[in-house]
């Protein structure tokens, strides 16, 4: 019998060559773009050759540890005393699993002992002895994960059923009752179709959760994380320190939980890199990643794996996935009677534990939500925003900015993470609003005329255009003597609005509607904020401002101004929503939702 191959050795082997023909492949690739003088190519190629020989090596490494484990459990055994039972080290692994008591996570954290749990959790948060968090059991005592020194980042592997939404749940709430809001952020990304962290949305710590079925929604996530990333570098670079811990005012740390990684990485391929960079440059920010999967083999980079010290697998079903994450084969060999059973490698020891899931995760939640009230936290704010409304309307606008306002609010703005109120300063020069028929241009100047006259400006002048023929309201006096005497008592300036404005324009018309109309867009002290189907030679030198609504022909978008990114964005549907339009300012842009009337009416009834 102690010279039988074992079949784990087998699968060992299949399992480095499977890693050596691609590096080989690589390896030859590499000296062929040598050979035909391809730097650029070579300095492509390098970077992963190195991460899969590195990987190679590893692997390597674990299997001849393996094998030598496994002679020497052969060495010890004698023919008589062996029996099926005992004969595998991962069999034994199994039933050590077995024996742990299973209990739940209320019970492991001694909740129920308070009949006021948020009590419990708000002296928790004031304890700062260690950084660990309790999520199961071992044998014979709670099983703690320390994110912040086993870490930064982790990986949970595990097979449908096995129980990786229940760890990660509790996972989360075990970090949760650790840390108050202000000091610990969550970032929920699931691909499964939101159903895991539904409960967790409503934690106090949670600044962000979205899921697979809004793809847009999950694009704002990782821009914002990146951007998040990118002002925690600022921060540390301004007073000059390694770490954000040294910081005079750390912010708090911030973990981002992904369940079904593959699916993301299928998905949205381009955005891997922002978390590849998350997970290289986390430790010193106080950005954490726990990073979930069905199958690890193949489907995180070799660049983020390197930087993923801390794994945790449950039942697999393939002894090369428990091999690549544990180094052993031990969680291929748990039983599938057993979920919420798997094993921690930390780096220097493999561990096996039972995880302990949350009795009743909504009345946690409630506790914790609280424990926070009672703590005085303060409302935390998102890190991201849903994309733009379809509809906005001024209570939108109050909700989400406060007043009083330094111009016109008109719409809500997005910058690709958050949504937030914009205005129009009439003191900053005329504006252009440029779009199709039926896009809302006049919504929109009779929105910004009828807010002027709200604020108290007497001195606004509606222009509209009726049968050809070109209307201005009704004044009480003459409309220059009154600007005149207004401005030069220092009260303020003109607002013109001028409705379907293309034939005021014309270059060729000379009579005294479309001279008034060339004298105030260079008159300093008249704003003229004019609605045109077509932008021409004079609003583009008159206009500092413009607001364009998109049609859908990227040439003419362009020569409008709009931005290639911006319209990169836009699906099919959003150049039917009437109000959707993109704001350019100087040499900046930003897509907006414009504010939508409920009193709309006819501009011969409005002025």
């Amino acid at each position: 019998m102690n010279n039988a191959h074992h079949p784990q050795l087998d699968d060992d082997r299949l399992m480095l060559l499977s890693w050596s023909t691609p590096v080989l492949a690589q390896f030859v690739m590499l000296i062929i773009m040598c050979m035909q003088r391809h730097w650029l190519y070579v300095l492509m190629l390098a970077p992963g050759l190195l991460g899969s020989a590195l990987s190679l090596a590893v692997m390597a490494i674990r299997s001849r540890r393996a094998r030598q484990a496994t002679s020497q459990a052969d060495t010890g055994i004698s023919n008589s005393q062996t029996s099926p039972d005992v004969a595998w080290q991962s069999s034994r692994s199994s039933s050590d699993l077995s024996r742990i008591p299973c209990i739940d996570f209320e019970q492991l954290h001694h909740l129920d002992d308070d009949p006021l749990i948020w009590r419990s959790i708000v002296r928790r948060w004031f304890e700062t002895n260690s950084s660990g968090c309790d999520i199961g059991m071992t044998a014979h005592a709670p099983f703690a994960i320390d994110l912040v020194h086993a870490g930064p980042h982790a990986m949970v592997a595990g097979t449908t059923g096995s129980g990786k939404s229940a760890l990660l749940i509790s996972w989360c709430m075990a970090l949760s009752i650790r840390y108050s809001p202000e000091a610990l952020h969550f970032v929920f990304l699931d691909f499964k179709g939101g159903s895991t962290f539904n409960m967790l949305e409503h934690l106090p710590h949670t600044v962000g959760n979205v899921c697979d079925l809004d793809l847009s929604h999950a694009i704002r996530a990782l821009n914002a994380i990146e951007r998040e990333l990118i002002r925690r570098e600022a921060l540390v670079s301004e007073e000059r320190v390694s770490h954000i811990n040294q910081l005079k005012h750390p912010p708090a740390r911030l973990v981002v939980v992904i369940d079904e990684f593959h699916a993301l990485r299928d998905r949205l391929p381009d955005y891997m890199q922002r978390l590849n960079r998350l997970a290289s440059l986390g430790r010193s920010l106080g950005m954490h990643l726990i990073v979930c999967t069905q199958n690890p083999v193949g489907q995180v980079h070799a660049d983020m794996k390197a930087n993923i010290s801390l794994n945790v697998c449950l039942r697999v079903t393939d002894r090369m996935q428990s091999h690549e994450l544990i180094g052993t084969n031990a969680a291929a060999d748990i039983s599938p009677s057993m979920p919420g059973g798997a094993y921690c490698h930390d780096g220097q020891r493999v561990m096996g534990f039972r995880c302990s899931a949350v009795r009743h995760v909504e009345t946690l939640v409630d506790a914790i939500d609280t424990a926070a009230r009672f703590h005085g936290c303060t409302l935390q704010q998102p890190l991201f925003s849903a994309p733009l409304a379809e509809h906005v309307t001024m209570r939108d606008l109050r909700m989400l900015g406060d007043e009083p306002w330094h111009g016109i609010p008109f719409a809500l703005a997005d910058n690709g993470v958050v949504v937030e109120p914009i205005s129009l300063d009439i003191a900053h020069g005329n504006i252009a609003i440029i779009g199709a028929y039926g896009r809302g241009k006049t919504n929109l100047l009779l929105h910004c005329a009828s807010q002027l006259y709200l604020s108290g400006m007497r001195m606004v002048r509606y222009t509209y255009k009726i049968r050809n023929v070109y209307h201005t309201g009704r004044e009480n006096h003459d409309a220059r003597h009154t600007r005149d005497t207004y401005v030069s008592e220092g009260h303020g300036r003109l607002a013109w609005f001028v409705d379907d404005a293309d034939d005021l324009l014309d270059p060729f018309r000379t009579d005294d509607a479309a001279n008034d109309l060339r004298m105030a867009l260079a008159d300093p002290d008249v704003t003229v904020i004019c609605a045109v189907e077509k932008p021409n030679a004079v609003l583009a030198d008159r206009c500092p401002t413009r607001i364009v609504f998109p049609t859908g022909d990227r040439t003419n978008d362009l020569m409008n101004g709009i931005p290639g990114p911006i319209l990169d964005g836009f699906e099919p549907d959003d150049y039917m929503i009437a109000g959707r339009a993109v704001f350019i300012r100087q040499a900046s842009a930003c897509l907006v939702q414009c504010v939508e009337r409920k009193d709309f009416a006819d501009p011969s009834d409005s002025f």
